[in-house]
């Protein structure tokens, strides 16, 4: 359209208008009003529009955050697995070692790496095997390998507490039964060392002084 004909519909438009007020003084009120309502309408429409477009967005940062923390907990629950197996697999080579090094023992063919190595590995899981509560197919042979290592560790303090307890049999005998010939009168048995029996006639007081007499 070109500007002669809009210029046209819009002075036409102006005299409707203008009209309308004089005859109509609402109309062109009415007229505003709708405008306002239509703008209304287009206002709502946007912000609605918009309020979807954001829901989406954080619906899709949601998701996006979901995904990283299930990737990671992932991660982490493999990593635990691993490193269980890992675990695992030493203590099955440690309980093998072991079984070799109980064998070799019993042959009196333990070198010295092998009693290294057992010192080591008793050192490191004896805590371990005590507390533990196992439940595998392999309880009773693990139960062996238990007993191995225990018994290597305790043959020391064994033999100490042995040694002790016949000290102090001993001493508690001596103690009991002292020497007879540092302790006792030989003439009274059973008395204390400077101490006469009872019922000592006076000749063997007399006989003693006149002992003595002749001493000095």
């Amino acid at each position: 359209m070109s500007s002669t004909g809009k210029a046209t519909e819009l002075q036409a438009t102006m005299a409707v208008n203008s009209l309308l007020s004089n005859i109509l003084p609402g109309a062109n009120k009415m007229r505003k009003s709708n405008d306002n309502n239509n703008n209304k309408k287009n206002s709502k429409g946007t912000s609605k529009a918009q309020l979807i477009d954001r829901n989406l967005k954080r619906n899709l940062e949601i998701m996006d955050l979901d995904t990283h923390k299930f990737t990671k907990k992932n991660k982490i629950k493999k990593n635990k697995k691993i490193k269980k197996n890992v675990i695992k697999q030493n203590e099955l080579k440690e309980i093998a070692d072991l079984e070799i090094f109980k064998k070799h023992k019993i042959e009196n063919n333990l070198t010295l790496s092998e009693k290294k190595k057992l010192n080591k590995i008793i050192s490191k899981n004896l805590n371990k095997i005590k507390s533990r509560e196992l439940d595998s197919d392999d309880q009773e042979e693990l139960d062996d390998v238990q007993k191995f290592i225990l018994d290597q560790t305790s043959n020391s303090q064994s033999y100490n507490k042995s040694k002790k307890r016949k000290t102090r049999r001993k001493e508690f005998k001596e103690f009991k039964n002292p020497d007879k010939n540092s302790s006792m009168d030989h003439r009274y048995p059973g008395l204390t060392p400077g101490l006469a029996p009872v019922g000592l006639s006076d000749e063997e007081d007399s006989s003693d002084e006149d002992d003595d007499r002749n001493d000095y």
